[in-house]
C-alpha cells in the first residue's frame, strides 16, 4: 500500500512493520502506530520526524529501538511527505484488501485509537493545539469509528462499502486537519 506511492528508498510493508512490532514483543498493529503518527501531526503540524518518533514512543508507551525505530522513522517521513503532497495520495496504513474483512475493520479501529492517543499526547503538552469545532467533530467521529465492529448480518459487499467510506472519511479528515494546522502554524509564525 505505502510502497505504491511513497518514494522512500526502502518501501514500507505492513507485514514487515508488524514483524518488527512482534520482535519487540509489542501487541498492537502497524495501523495503531500510523494512527498515532497522524494524530500527533494533526495536533502539531510543526513536528519533524525525530520529534514525532519520540512522541510516537511516548503516546503508545513503548520503547522504539532497532529495526522498529528505523521502520517507524520511515513511516513518519512517508506520512509527512504524503500529507503535504499536492496529489492528495495520503493513505491510512491498513492491511491490504486481500486480508479478511474482520481484520481490516479491526485495523481501522486500531488506527483510530492510535490517532486519538497521538493527538491527545501532543495537545496535552504546553503550547498544544486548541480544539476548534471541526477538530472536535472529527475527534468524536474517530472515537466512534474506533469502536466499530463488523456487522455479521450485513452482506459482505455492503460491509466492504462501509469500510471504504469510513477509510475515505478518515483519510480526508486527516489531510484537511493537517493542512489547516500547517496553515495555522504558518500564520502564527508571521
Amino acid at each position: 500500500m505505502f510502497e505504491e506511492y511513497f518514494g522512500t528508498p526502502q518501501p514500507l510493508d505492513f507485514d514487515e512493520f508488524a514483524n518488527h512490532l512482534l520482535e519487540q514483543g509489542l501487541d498492537f498493529s502497524p495501523s495503531r502506530a500510523h494512527g498515532a503518527v497522524c494524530g500527533a501531526l494533526v495536533g502539531d503540524a510543526g513536528l519533524d520526524a525525530e520529534t514525532c518518533l519520540a512522541v510516537l514512543s511516548q503516546a503508545l508507551e513503548v520503547d522504539l529501538h532497532g529495526g522498529l525505530a528505523e521502520a517507524s522513522t520511515r513511516l513518519i517521513r512517508a506520512t509527512l511527505d504524503a500529507l503535504i503532497d499536492e496529489s492528495f495520495d495520503f493513505q491510512l496504513f491498513l492491511p491490504d484488501d486481500e486480508v479478511a474483512l474482520e481484520q481490516r475493520v479491526q485495523a481501522l479501529g486500531d488506527w483510530c485509537k492510535g490517532f486519538l492517543a497521538g493527538y491527545a499526547f501532543v495537545v496535552s503538552e504546553p503550547g498544544g493545539s486548541s480544539l476548534g469545532e471541526e477538530v472536535s467533530e472529527v475527534l468524536r467521529d474517530v472515537s466512534a469509528i474506533a469502536e466499530a465492529e463488523l456487522d455479521l448480518e450485513e452482506d459482505e459487499e455492503a460491509s466492504e462499502s462501509d469500510l471504504f467510506e469510513l477509510t475515505e472519511y478518515l483519510r480526508f479528515a486527516t489531510l484537511n486537519l493537517y493542512l489547516d494546522a500547517l496553515s495555522s502554524k504558518g500564520d502564527s509564525a508571521q
